[in-house]
């Protein structure tokens, strides 16, 4: 470990366990959460398109068997449930998509707990530096520079290294956040469109 991580104090490893943890998240739900593995534009596009085909209703549910985005499991819901009455197919797309948003949301809870957490964390490590520092002066006086400044050094480590990892922490879970929020609206707009044209 280098040096100034070891002068941080006690606070240090359960940071560097959250900036690891916190990283790890951000990029697997970047990963997942990219448009292409969640709506598909041909899908997307063909349930859009005005006026429909005839065989648009067949073309759209044979490629959605083959699509792996979200969308299409969607569109496989509808297409599952079209003997049923509107409102009843409507219930049970409502229901995938509310297991769909919780797999979409996975890892955020800990993202916010991380953001949240590592301030308090850094704060930790401040007060465990004042606390040496006041150890230090009642030990060695105020005449020792040298001996006093590992306890200002542990604190001001501390506070920067947890607010060094809560900012990027709380500003990755916003976007995540909003990223999911579109993607969502977007699925939801496709989905409508698809259950109006079912049904009329």
């Amino acid at each position: 470990m280098p040096e100034w991580f070891r002068q941080g104090g006690i606070a240090m490893y359960p940071l560097m366990l959250c900036s690891v943890v916190g990283l790890a998240i951000i990029l697997e739900r970047v990963w997942v959460l990219r448009r292409q593995k969640v709506i598909s534009s041909t899908l997307a596009e063909l349930i859009q398109r005005n006026p429909p085909p005839p065989e648009q209703k067949e073309k759209l549910k044979a490629l959605s068997e083959n699509d792996g985005t979200v969308l299409g499991e969607l569109v496989q819901v509808v297409f599952a449930h079209a003997s049923l009455a509107k409102p009843e197919n409507v219930e049970a797309v409502q229901s995938v998509a509310r297991q769909i948003v919780g797999r979409m949301e996975r890892g955020l809870t800990t993202l916010s707990l991380i953001a949240e957490i590592s301030p308090l964390l850094g704060l930790l490590g401040t007060v465990s530096g004042m606390v040496h520092l006041f150890m230090d002066v009642a030990q060695h006086g105020l005449g020792e520079p040298s001996q006093i400044s590992r306890g200002i050094f542990e604190a001001l480590i501390a506070t920067l290294t947890g607010l060094a990892v809560a900012i990027p922490a709380l500003t990755a879970y916003m976007y995540l956040r909003r990223r999911i929020e579109l993607l969502i609206l977007e699925m939801e707009q496709h989905t409508n469109e698809l259950l109006t044209r079912l049904y009329r």
